[in-house]
């Protein structure tokens, strides 16, 4: 589209509406939806005789009132479908009732537009029926039986968005008839779509994965391909948006290794600067002392200015301190709570940086220059890759305190400056979650959370609410509010939470506070009655719940919008009294269940399931839903796997499987239950597609190595992120044959160590993982020497601490150093040098009562020449032997003694006349031991002492042995 027909202001994202393999288009209607787009008047668009040709087609003329609600939404499709308009003029549509859904929904302002005026005039003309239109709209939005919000807004303009981003129109089935950038709105679309459900359809997962890889061959082309079409996709800024977009949806289905990797390649393309570092400053009021603390230095490419000045280059730009008056006068923002406390100051006070601090940190200099408390203005996009970075160290740490305290100075550094609307309101969220956990923040962390709630619904109030809404703050004035541009600009790669999203998260804050009335009350406001009920099982009020649940799934009366004191009271004497309030079966009658079901049946069942134990609600929600709610069979597998009945539950879990794959949990459970039934096969198919959703998992990893391992060979690729080697050439004659059947032999071992190689490498501190791998590698045919060496180092360094000598695998330990003696020559590097390492650093160290150990020392020292140790080390080994008390009853620690003497004896006749080697008489001529014959002739005597003295016959063979030994010395 030649760009001097695009209004001046239009956002980058829009200009990206072009494919120059379509049609020339009617430039006067294009170019006027296009400037009411840029302009964000979606009210126009949505009510431009293109947008009432989709909301009133012809059919609905004679169609009755009950006729369209269930007809509707196949209408709105036909309609679409058979339109004569340009394929662009539909994505506009499509893409102005997106973002008006979203403006409505997300982050405001109140779009102005009732809903009623979009609907045919038979039912606009009466509430009841515009209320249930609404309703079946709402319904038909669910999907694999989860259920849509059932109190969602504005569906009539959601379903047509949902209907023209996934038309065949815009997205044909070859690029040659499909918009540049439809697959990135069908996208958008659909997420928009699955936050609307309560639970993950793995339908729409597996679209909007779809999705994303054909977006990334256009933005990211192999190999670098230059292609003039594609060319407006492949900018900088456009491809950091899109990782962006990407790492958000990536962290809504927990594959946070994704998220990772995209945020690390975002901020190569955007050139941002940050480090999380310490600086001295103090984050008390009556702290006397600087001592470190954590912050983020962060700069962008190019310093964001708020007004239409040219932004200049880190090196050139001075940083200035925003004050809070400086940033509510420059931009619209929501309001920030002071923390208000006696003894924490609201933000760290830093010591200002000094020449000292540039010239001592390895950091570069244009961060380490910069004061932490007065940082440039970051550009949004850079403030967004923080953010999600905050994000990003939640999931991927322990939930702790020092996981918190480095996600902090992320958020800190967003909200020093206010650039957008939405990304600042996205900060003070991220704050408020991170300061929950502490008693001195807690509050300000609830009230803030409070005011951002109030704040979201007072801007996303609908036009039909006429009484308008009630704030915890005054509303601010249309002059002082953001407009919807600046609201909308980056929402997609935020991923703000809804309306009732949010919402549900204060509710969920007022429990884990103690709140328990007003967490109810705001999930009976929002019509959550699941919530409310699992919210009464979460203070161990099974009972009440399942009544509230059975009360939406049978006849009879609703529960009650309204609150009542005696739901909430907390009587310790009462309550089976309570019990009685919400359970109550008078006529002892046989409960009908209602009929339609609600559109959360599926979940309540579960959630009864869930309450009462009783796995028969599985099966009905699993029949409630048509055989699509996956989460019923998913429930029914861990009853199974529960009471060890396998069979029943792998059944359970493979049927959950057809409706969504990409539930890894459910895999490994699977291939838990498959071990358990020796089904080695289907184990491995299951812990594969587990490392495939989720490669950091260790325990998958392991148990995908035993499933290897006992399956066997086979040739059989092990599935994701393992390179097989199974292409064995066969030869005619037996060499080849005997070759080939080793190989058969040791391909199930070899895909088994690596498996658990890669589960050692996740979680290196299990030591029965490291056990695996020292048997499997000990196993394969020759050994895998590497991998053993270094199994028994981490398993020392894992144990050693605390059984010392004991977690040596002294066969294995023999076993390697035969093969290094044996194989490789006295200096060689590589296997022979760890070896020694390993001997010398790690084993020797922990010996103390172990003989067989001390004989491997002796071993390894002979081959490397190192005869004064091979000495030391066999009269350690004889000490430990002459130790032991039961020499003197038992007479197998007795013939145990003699043998001894007599190693020590050769040992002593074979190094002590040798030249020294090692130490400071090295090279000098002397005797390794010059008095070893004196030495020999006294231990001897003291070791027939010892026999004497414990009463063992002088007549038998090991005393003839013993004086053999003292005559050989004599000479």
């Amino acid at each position: 589209m030649p760009s001097a027909t695009l209004p001046s202001a239009l956002p980058l994202e829009l200009a990206l509406l072009t494919s120059s393999t379509l049609p020339p288009y009617p430039l006067p209607s294009l170019t006027e939806l296009l400037a009411n787009l840029s302009a964000g008047d979606y009210e126009k668009i949505l009510t431009s005789p293109l947008a009432s040709s989709f909301l009133f087609p012809p059919s609905t003329s004679d169609a009755s009132p009950s006729d369209l609600q269930e007809s509707y939404p196949a209408l709105i499709s036909t309609a679409i479908s058979e339109s004569q308009a340009h394929p662009l003029e539909l994505l506009v549509v499509g893409i102005a009732a997106l973002k008006a859904y979203l403006q409505a929904t997300t982050t405001g302002p109140p779009l102005l537009l009732k809903e009623a005026t979009l609907l045919p005039p038979q039912i606009s003309s009466s509430k009841q029926s515009v209320k249930a239109l609404k309703e079946a709209l709402i319904r038909n939005l669910s999907i694999d039986g989860s259920a849509a919000y059932h109190l969602l807004p504005y569906p009539v303009i959601f379903t047509l968005a949902k209907t023209i981003l996934n038309s065949t129109l815009l997205v044909g089935k070859t690029e040659s008839d499909s918009l540049l950038t439809a697959s990135w709105w069908r996208l958008r679309v659909n997420f928009a779509h699955q936050r609307i459900l309560r639970e993950t359809s793995g339908s729409l997962q597996e679209q909007i994965i779809k999705d994303l890889d054909t977006l990334e061959s256009l933005i990211f082309p192999p190999n670098d391909t230059n292609n003039a079409e594609h060319a407006p996709l492949q900018t900088e800024a456009v491809r950091a948006i899109f990782l962006l977009e990407r790492s958000t949806i990536y962290s809504f289905y927990s594959d946070d290794k994704k998220v990772t990797k995209d945020l690390e390649r975002a901020v190569g393309l955007t050139g941002l600067q940050y480090a999380l570092t310490g600086r001295l400053g103090k984050r008390t009021k009556f702290q006397v002392d600087d001592i470190t603390q954590l912050v983020v230095l962060a700069r962008s490419k190019e310093e964001y200015v708020n007004d239409s000045k040219k932004a200049t280059p880190p090196a050139e730009t001075t940083a200035t301190a925003a004050t809070e008056d400086d940033r509510e006068e420059a931009k619209p923002i929501p309001k920030e709570i002071d923390l208000n406390d006696d003894t924490l100051l609201d933000a760290i006070s830093f010591t200002p940086v000094t020449d000292t601090i540039i010239a001592e940190s390895d950091l570069p200099t244009t961060l380490t220059a910069l004061d932490p408390s007065k940082q440039p203005t970051l550009h949004p996009i850079d403030s967004i890759i923080l953010l999600h970075l905050a994000e990003s160290i939640k999931n991927t740490n322990p939930s702790d305190g020092l996981t918190r305290e480095q996600m902090s100075p992320y958020a800190e550094r967003v909200l020093q400056h206010a650039t957008n609307w939405s990304i600042y309101t996205l900060g003070l969220i991220v704050r408020s979650r991170l300061e929950a956990y502490k008693s001195r923040t807690v509050e300000r962390s609830l009230l803030q959370l409070q005011v951002v709630v109030d704040q979201i619904i007072a801007a996303t109030a609908s036009a039909d609410n006429e009484g308008g809404v009630s704030t915890f703050l005054p509303k601010p004035k249309d002059e002082e509010s953001a407009g919807v541009g600046e609201r909308l600009e980056y929402v997609f790669p935020l991923g703000l939470p809804t309306r009732w999203e949010l919402e549900s998260e204060l509710a969920a804050r007022w429990v884990d506070l103690g709140g328990l009335r007003t967490a109810l009350e705001i999930y009976e406001r929002l019509g959550m009655w699941a919530e409310v009920a699992l919210c009464w099982a979460g203070v161990d009020k099974e009972g009440k719940a399942a009544g509230i649940v059975r009360k939406l799934l049978y006849e009879g009366e609703m529960p009650k919008t309204e609150f009542e004191e005696d739901n909430v009271r907390d009587d310790k004497d009462g309550d089976e009294e309570e019990e009685e309030i919400i359970i109550t079966d008078e006529d002892e009658e046989e409960p009908v269940e209602r009929n339609p079901p609600p559109a959360e049946a599926p979940r309540l069942w579960c959630i009864l399931g869930d309450l009462e134990g009783n796995h028969e609600f599985y099966e009905k929600a699993w029949e409630v839903s048509g055989g699509r709610y996956a989460r019923a069979q998913r429930s029914l597998g861990v009853y199974y796997l529960r009471r060890k009945e396998y069979k029943q539950a792998i059944e359970a879990f493979k049927l959950s499987f057809k409706v969504n794959s990409l539930n890894g949990g459910s895999w490994f459970q699977c291939g838990c239950a498959m071990m358990e039934v020796a089904d080695w096969e289907g184990a491995v198919g299951a812990f594969s597609r587990v490392v495939g959703m989720d490669d950091t998992d260790a325990e998958a990893w392991s148990n995908l190595a035993t499933a290897l391992l006992r399956r066997g060979n086979v040739g059989k690729n092990a599935g994701a992120g393992i390179v097989l080697d199974d292409d064995v050439e066969g030869g005619s004659d037996e060499a080849d044959a005997a070759a080939k059947e080793l190989d058969e032999r040791n391909a199930g071992k070899e895909q088994a160590l690596r498996a658990l190689n890669r589960a050692v490498n996740i979680k290196r501190d299990n030591w029965r993982m490291w056990e695996n791998v020292l048997v499997i590698a000990a196993s394969l045919r020759p050994p895998s020497w590497s991998d053993i060496q270094v199994a028994l180092r981490r398993i020392i360094e894992i144990r050693g601490t605390k059984e010392g000598e004991t977690c040596v695998d002294r066969e294995l330990l023999d076993m390697l150093i035969h093969h290094v003696t044996s194989t490789f020559e006295k200096g060689q590097e590589g296997l022979p040098r760890i070896t020694i390492d390993l001997v010398d650093n790690k084993i020797v160290p922990l010996i103390t009562g172990d003989d067989r150990l001390w004989a491997s020392v002796r071993k390894l020292a002979i081959w490397r020449g190192k005869y004064n140790t091979a000495l030391e080390a066999q009269e350690k080994a004889f000490r430990v032997v002459s130790g032991r008390y039961d020499v003197r009853t038992d007479k197998a620690a007795w013939e145990e003694l003699v043998a001894a003497t007599e190693e020590i004896v050769d040992a002593y006749r074979s190094f002590g006349p040798m030249e020294r080697t090692e130490g400071l008489g090295a090279g000098s001529g002397q005797m390794v031991m010059k008095d070893w014959k004196f030495k020999a002739r006294s231990l001897v005597r003291n070791v027939m002492a010892k026999g004497r003295k414990a009463g063992w016959d002088e007549d038998d063979a090991l005393w003839g042995k013993l004086e053999e030994i003292s005559e050989g010395l004599k000479g």
